[in-house]
């Protein structure tokens, strides 16, 4: 009896997630990749002449949680050119990067990036999964060549509350 249960607390543990992104920074550029992505042939490596935008997103997920519903993704992200042309969204999960602890590599490669504007995205955040009233984008790093010059939200003067500032859509190549 012992023995089977043995066995059965000390299973082998899970494979590794093949979609479970990898996300570095240096300075060369930043990488994002997965199993799926390098099976694909997929884009890995963006240098840093090539991000045009960094901030983070609050907005709700593709696809609702089967018990829950419909919630509230928070995900920072990167636009870069597209091969079609304009910019592609390239985002990836909030635990991913630490606003406290930022790699070095980032900090060097954005200057100017406003810290200010991404603490009021996690703040927003912080707010739930359901808070689905908070749906915005915080830019707080954008190229000064060829794109607007608004970063962030605006305040609306009306109620005091957060309402998001359009960023440029393109559709995605």
């Amino acid at each position: 009896m012992w023995s089977y249960i043995k066995r059965w607390v000390a299973r082998a543990p899970a494979p590794p997630d093949p979609l479970q992104q990898i996300v570095s920074f240096d300075d060369a550029g930043f990488t994002r990749t997965n199993a799926l992505s390098r099976a694909m042939g997929f884009r890995e490596f963006w240098p840093w002449s090539d991000i045009h935008e960094f901030g983070f997103l609050f907005t709700e997920a593709i696809f609702p949680d089967p018990w829950f519903g419909h919630y509230m993704e928070s995900l920072w992200f990167f636009r870069v050119p597209s091969d079609g042309g304009g910019l592609l969204l390239l985002d990836f999960d909030q635990s991913k990067l630490d606003l406290d602890r930022l790699p070095p590599a980032l900090l060097r490669n954005l200057p100017g990036l406003d810290m200010q504007v991404l603490r009021a995205g996690l703040a927003t955040a912080r707010r739930g999964p359901h808070h689905c009233d908070g749906e915005g984008e915080w830019v707080a790093w954008r190229r000064a060549s060829g794109l607007p010059a608004d970063r962030g939200r605006a305040r609306s003067p009306d109620h005091g509350t957060w309402t998001p500032t359009p960023a440029p859509r393109t559709p995605d190549a």
